[in-house]
């Protein structure tokens, strides 16, 4: 299924570039490499990547006895966890136009994420020591996965968001609710993160930082938002939008894994997939909303997604690359260059998909009125820019 989708895309990209060709009056500027600073710099990076593996790389790799003697995948798997955390918090910061958060702010909420992880496995003893866990059963599995995983942890990274919320000069805008909430989800992917790339021996980097990581913020931002709707009712009135935000992302939470887990369901485990599109998809709306609800909005400002496109292409194809590297390094060339292929047909339209679908920001000032609205669909419609402002507020007047 992947490999089919990924050819699509594929063909519409060719479509696309065939319509911009036909556009220009003037062909010769299509050639113009700037007009494909995409395929440049993708095949820059996959055509070094490729030399070095060809070139540098061992048929058979004489480290992978000394990486586990002296824990280098320990290390490495830290490092390349915190970088994934990193390239995602960078592009959550770019999006906050308007009333740009300190860093300071971010580190300290991430930080608070990693330590709040840990909370997580003395809850889930706690649970399976009442005797409920996976079994294999489909309706135990579901309830296990939405309660045992989703609830658990959307629980833990609730509470750096319950701390910086308290903090009203810090969290004045509607966006810095879903930032905050993805920044707590991004400590505790890192630990996460962390854990699973050493097991996998690098194996799983691309779908930690592509599919893992994103799901978490996603999940994470539902209850954000919630909190950002919360936050404009009246005081005692707006519990139930947080109890609704952290149920509903608790059972997205537990959707996702239970086609992974469950041994029946495994059967059609494409689901994840279908269903981790939809969410990226719902999170993307939240967050143009919650954007264009900002207090400060400010003409002069936009969100260039040209600019965000090209961030995600580079650093998600950096990762790609680095993962191959890393599996040459430590498991030979053959394997290398095995894995690359493997991935550039699983990932790399995932990384096209991403890198469009998180960058088609519209900007349209207090239009959407996020905070009078609270989830009036499943998903929401798309916003559009508006152009008669003066007519729209003298209504509202």
């Amino acid at each position: 299924m992947f490999n089919g989708i990924g050819i699509l895309l594929l063909f519409q990209f060719f479509q696309y570039k065939y319509a911009d060709y036909k556009s220009l009056v003037d062909t010769r500027e299509f050639w113009r490499i700037s007009r494909h600073k995409y395929i440049v710099t993708v095949g820059v990076v996959l055509i070094l990547t490729l030399g070095i593996v060809e070139f540098f790389l061992p048929e058979v790799s004489p480290l992978k006895d000394e990486m586990n003697r002296l824990h280098f995948g320990r290390y490495l798997g830290i490092f390349v966890a915190f970088c994934i955390s990193v390239i995602w918090m960078v592009y959550l910061r770019k999006l906050d136009v308007f009333e740009p958060e300190r860093w300071l702010h971010i580190i300290i909420v991430f930080v608070m994420g990693c330590i709040t992880t840990f909370a997580v496995f003395p809850i889930s003893d706690f649970i399976r020591g009442l005797g409920f866990m996976l079994n294999g059963e489909v309706v135990n599995d579901f309830l296990y996965t939405s309660i045992g995983i989703g609830m658990v942890e959307e629980l833990v990274k609730l509470i750096p968001l319950v701390i910086i919320i308290q903090f009203r000069k810090i969290v004045n805008e509607p966006y810095d609710f879903l930032l905050y909430a993805a920044t707590s989800a991004l400590g505790f992917a890192f630990i996460e993160n962390s854990l699973y790339i050493e097991r996998s021996d690098f194996f799983a980097i691309n779908g930690r930082a592509l599919m893992s990581t994103v799901a978490h913020m996603t999940f994470s931002s539902v209850i954000g938002y919630a909190f950002m709707i919360a936050s404009c009712r009246r005081p005692g009135r707006g519990w139930y939008y947080v109890l609704g935000g952290f149920l509903l992302s608790s059972v997205m939470h537990g959707f996702y894994d239970f086609w992974l887990i469950n041994p029946i369901a495994k059967k059609w485990n494409g689901l994840t997939f279908v269903f981790f599109i939809l969410s990226t998809h719902f999170w993307f709306t939240l967050k143009n909303k919650a954007i264009n609800a900002s207090y400060f909005y400010d003409e002069t400002k936009d969100i260039v997604n040209d600019s965000l496109r090209y961030f995600i292409i580079l650093w998600m194809v950096i990762l790609l690359m680095i993962s191959s590297l890393l599996i040459g390094v430590f498991h030979g060339k053959r394997m290398a260059n095995t894995f690359l292929s493997g991935q550039l047909m699983s990932f790399g339209f995932l990384i096209y998909y991403l890198s469009f679908s998180f960058s088609r920001f519209v900007i349209s000032p207090k239009a959407l009125k996020a905070c009078e609205v609270a989830f009036e669909k499943i998903i929401p419609e798309e916003p559009e820019p508006r152009t008669d402002w003066e007519e729209f507020y003298e209504e509202k007047d």
